[in-house]
């Protein structure tokens, strides 16, 4: 059987039962685990499917992001976990971007009084949420404004950023996997993204639980990319253990004592 007709017939298998496992597939069709989630990598560019991890489901259609005021209802207390948990990360004078998204909002709100930083941002929910506070040092990044993200983004964006060198930089994502990486729904919020891990000395990924083992179809990099990773997810998962044979990754679900970690 030749490449696309095996994927074909993967496809018309997600169609029928709603999801597909490789290791099951790959004995079903006599090939390698590896060729079968590349062929899962493929068809998920096709549109209605999702990788997730050991698989992938079908949506029944393409997969939609939603506008940012229906996330900041999602996680509220996890998100603001992580947030707390990120204040002992900045250290006082340093230069931090924030990045869209509503786990980095979180994050915004409790580091923004950490002594003589200087924050950038091109969130529109950040900029709104800090600028309340008098004598903050506040830098608006310019670009293309993107509804769904509350912020700004693109080739304008991206070029801005270039110009600077930040010293930690706080970034969200859409899907976290330790297979496919590091993914996002959007090809301008990835191109940005990335500028940031270009110029941040450290970049630290925050996300809930809900994040881990989907996979969209741009990468802005490995797990391994991020200096650390920041999350709620339970350090008992198999996701976890993954992760954490490729980077630093810590839970607020570890206990107090983890709190006070500090990058080097």
């Amino acid at each position: 059987m030749n490449q696309l007709k095996r994927q074909e017939m993967i496809f018309d298998l997600l169609k029928v039962n709603g999801e597909v496992s490789s290791t099951e597939l790959a004995a079903e069709l006599s090939v390698s685990t590896m060729t079968i989630n590349r062929d899962l990598k493929e068809i998920s560019t096709w549109g209605n499917v999702q990788l997730v991890h050991g698989g992938a489901v079908y949506r029944g259609e393409q997969v939609v992001e939603n506008p940012i005021s229906i996330k900041e209802e999602v996680s509220v207390q996890e998100k603001r976990q992580i947030g707390k948990f990120c204040r002992n990360l900045v250290k006082p004078g340093s230069t931090v971007f924030i990045e869209t998204g509503t786990t980095a909002l979180a994050v915004a709100r409790e580091v923004f009084n950490i002594e003589g930083c200087r924050f950038y941002t091109n969130s529109l929910l950040v900029l709104n949420s800090l600028s309340q506070y008098e004598g903050i040092d506040l830098h608006a990044v310019p670009g293309k404004y993107r509804e769904l993200s509350k912020g700004f983004l693109g080739l304008e964006t991206a070029d801005f950023i270039r110009q600077f060198n930040f010293d930690i930089a706080f970034l969200g994502a859409e899907g976290i996997s330790a297979e496919d990486g590091i993914t996002l729904l959007n090809e301008e919020d990835a191109f940005t993204k990335k500028a940031v891990m270009d110029q941040s000395k450290k970049t630290i990924l925050v996300a809930d639980h809900k994040k881990f083992d989907l996979s969209y179809f741009y990468k802005i990099g490995n797990a391994e990319d991020f200096d650390l990773i920041v999350t709620d997810l339970e350090p008992q998962q198999q996701t976890f253990k993954e992760l954490e044979s490729l980077t630093t990754i810590l839970s607020t679900k570890q206990g107090e004592t983890n709190h006070d970690h500090q990058l080097k």
